[in-house]
């Protein structure tokens, strides 16, 4: 009787799934959802935080008020930008 390796299961396994394949599909299939769904969602999603921190500025003083009217709407607008960009050029490269 002949030992089974671990390696030797593993490697058909892997073999029998074809993780590239699957892997190849499923970043097709994000990317895909989000252009056309997910960049909205988080959109509206940052939309609604900077609105919230531009309120609170209002109630602050110092730097929480510079804070909470500048720098994080800022952030969170081009952070939100460069994300967009980067996932649009993607999804113009074939995967």
């Amino acid at each position: 009787m002949s030992k089974i390796k671990w390696v030797d299961i593993r490697d058909t396994a892997v073999d029998a799934l074809k993780l590239n394949d699957v892997r190849k599909t499923m970043k097709g299939n994000l990317n895909n959802w989000l252009v056309s769904e997910g960049i909205d969602i988080i959109s509206t999603t940052a939309d609604q935080i900077v609105d919230q921190c531009k309120e609170d500025a209002v109630n602050e003083k110092g730097w929480c008020k510079v804070r909470d009217a500048f720098v994080l709407p800022l952030a969170i607008q081009g952070g939100l930008t460069v994300f967009k960009v980067v996932i649009e050029k993607a999804a113009a490269e074939k995967l």
